[in-house]
């Protein structure tokens, strides 16, 4: 998920850290820890069938391997819960759509809208921690990154059920497509009736009790109230 600055080649040969693709079995080496399940930010996340390895010399967040997912502890501790949500899945996504970055991106969100953990706001944060990268041999930049993020975003929300309730994250995505549009005429105005008034007559009426002058609507309600061929 960082900068290729921190690779350590010794490690792990010719991986990027901008969210590292599928890595070939000889570069996993130094195993510290293995499971089928990994506790990340309050909840217990797993990859269907794929052991997770933790091993605090990985020169990244994460990084997949056949068969394997790999996580560093601590560099994931110096992220946001969230983006370490986003970490694990997008590497989980590498074991279901191949190397493909932006692909794997887009596994991971449509992971994080379904479980109800990625909204815009949180999207935002996944991507500020690709550092405006630029782009390598094996990754795409960060802005590219970033702009696959909201499409992909878009397209999870959009496939969500429609009995099902609105998330966090539907609701945020909706507000964010839908605040710039312009307002739109459901109908047309709808005639109701017409007419004139007429506020002057030849024939004058007499003052009305109580009204003060100039009372245009006293004089009116008067002529009104008149009686059939008395004053108009």
């Amino acid at each position: 998920m960082r900068s290729p600055r921190l690779i350590f080649a010794a490690l792990v040969v010719g991986a990027s850290v901008a969210g590292m693709g599928l890595l070939p079995p000889s570069s996993v080496r130094a195993q510290r820890a293995s499971s089928e399940t990994f506790e990340l930010a309050g909840r217990t996340v797993r990859c269907e069938s794929v052991r997770i390895v933790t091993d605090n010399r990985l020169p990244s967040e994460g990084a997949a391997a056949p068969g394997v997912l790999i996580l560093n502890p601590r560099m994931l501790r110096e992220q946001p819960p969230l983006v370490g949500l986003f970490v694990f899945h997008h590497e989980c996504g590498h074991h279901h759509v191949g190397d493909s970055e932006l692909k794997a991106d887009c596994w991971a969100v449509d992971r994080g809208v379904r479980d109800g953990w990625l909204d815009q706001k949180g999207l935002k944060a996944v991507c500020d921690s690709f550092e405006d990268a630029p782009e390598t041999a094996t990754h795409p930049s960060g802005r590219r990154r970033c702009r696959n993020l909201d499409q992909c975003l878009a397209t999870a929300v959009a496939a969500l059920p429609a009995n099902r309730p609105i998330s966090t994250a539907a609701a945020s995505a909706i507000h964010t497509r839908t605040s710039s549009m312009p307002p739109r005429l459901v109908s047309g105005p709808k005639l109701v009736g017409s007419g004139t008034l007429a506020y002057s007559d030849p024939t004058p009426c007499p003052e009305p009790r109580g009204a003060k002058p100039n009372d245009a609507i006293g004089h009116l309600l008067a002529k009104d109230a008149a009686r059939p061929g008395g004053c108009r």
